[in-house]
């Protein structure tokens, strides 16, 4: 009887083989992954025996990185005197120095995992009245109604796809505020790096909070509204090239918004702790995250103000975690691939599939892995074998090939 390993490393050369048609040569291609990541959500960091638990099964399992969600919500897993501390987490304990410390004995990265511009999610508003989502309203941000995110019924969710409140990039106070909140991480945590997720707009329809709309108007003569209502366009005296421009001149607003923050926490690093290493969790089709979320990480990239971007390439289906990773190959220079690590989702696929989206990073040369996430199956690890096995197969492919 063919072992289950055996099975699940021969369907995926097999798959391999079908979708290049090359079998000869697929051993060749193959790239080592050279560096693995695992990113671990904030339930499992609340107590010093949970942590043990991770930094045991990521050591174990030989992985280099971990990205511990150390703000979630608005909220800190860290002694913080800007954030206030989760309420799970008991105010004698620093899950986040803790995670450290245990992390370094076992010769392991730790980075702090930061939610930047999402503020709540929960369907009920915080218990905690100093939370920014009672305190600073104005800075939340505004769909293309011009509704701010916290006057939404939390309990009646707009939209499935509705993800939360988020703080307006926009707003002047905003960047500066998160700026801070980084900034007090890296200059009291020995941590190994700084990992921005939710650097981003919620969506195209968003960016309409009243403070940066004025901003906008100032300094370009146009109310961004009006862009919203179609109002600049030909229907209403503007030629196409001024509707283009004026169009191109809001995107570009809002991408720019975006920008200022993860370069002024690239200048934080490199002005307190230069070592720190800066990786952003960014949408995986390099053109989507910038027309429609304002996230210009290939830029980021090419101008060396991330150290590494992790596109969530979570998709299901092969053929669609292959056109993203053949979007980001067509979108990056070649000297900069090895600045990309691929996030490859366990939560919504069997380990089969995964271990496909594995097989398939390797065959397009890349180095860097993370998965998403560790608490997906934190009831059974053993889960995760034969997709560790599909990390570091690259000998047994040759023997099998030879």
């Amino acid at each position: 009887m063919i072992s289950k390993r055996i099975q699940i490393s021969y369907r995926a050369l097999i798959f391999i083989a079908l979708f290049y048609f090359i079998p000869e040569s697929l051993v060749a291609q193959f790239a080592k992954v050279e560096e693995k990541a695992i990113w671990v959500l904030r339930d499992c960091l609340y107590t010093s025996s949970s942590i043990d638990s991770v930094m045991g099964f990521a050591s174990d399992k030989d992985f280099d990185i971990v990205f511990l969600q150390v703000r979630t919500r608005g909220d800190a897993l860290y002694n913080s005197k800007i954030v206030q501390k989760n309420t799970k987490v008991s105010k004698e304990f620093d899950p986040l120095e803790y995670a450290i410390n245990l992390g370094h004995e076992l010769d392991l990265e730790v980075h702090a995992w930061v939610n930047t511009y999402i503020l709540w999610s929960g369907r009920t508003e915080p218990d905690n009245p100093s939370h920014l989502y009672f305190t600073r309203r104005d800075w939340t941000e505004a769909n293309h109604y011009g509704k701010m995110d916290w006057r939404i019924d939390l309990s009646l969710p707009p939209a499935p796809e509705w993800e939360g409140v988020f703080l307006a990039p926009t707003h002047p106070d905003v960047n500066p505020y998160l700026r801070s909140v980084v900034l007090e991480i890296i200059n009291h945590y020995d941590i190994d790096g700084i990992h921005l997720d939710y650097v981003r707009f919620q969506d195209d329809f968003y960016g309409y909070n009243a403070t940066g709309e004025q901003i906008y108007a100032n300094q370009y003569g146009i109310d961004p509204m009006d862009i919203a209502r179609g109002i600049i366009s030909p229907r209403f005296g503007w030629s196409i090239e001024e509707a283009d421009s004026i169009q191109n001149t809001w995107a570009s607003f809002k991408q720019q918004k975006i920008t200022e923050l993860v370069k002024g926490i690239r200048d934080d690093i490199d002005h307190f702790r230069p070592n720190v290493k800066l990786s952003a969790a960014v949408k995986p089709n390099p053109q989507t995250a910038r027309l429609r979320w304002s996230q210009d990480w290939t830029d980021w990239i090419s101008d060396g103000i991330l150290d590494f971007a992790v596109p969530m390439n979570y998709y299901k289906e092969n053929q669609d975690f292959t056109r993203e990773i053949n979007a980001i190959t067509s979108s990056i220079s070649t000297e900069k691939q090895n600045s990309i690590m691929i996030g490859i989702a366990t939560y919504n696929q069997d380990a089969r599939s995964v271990v496909d989206k594995v097989m398939l990073t390797r065959m397009n040369g890349y180095q860097s892995i993370s998965l998403f996430s560790y608490n997906s199956h934190i009831n059974n690890l053993d889960w995760f074998i034969p997709v560790f096995d599909a990390m570091g197969q690259t000998e047994e492919l040759k023997i099998k090939n030879e």
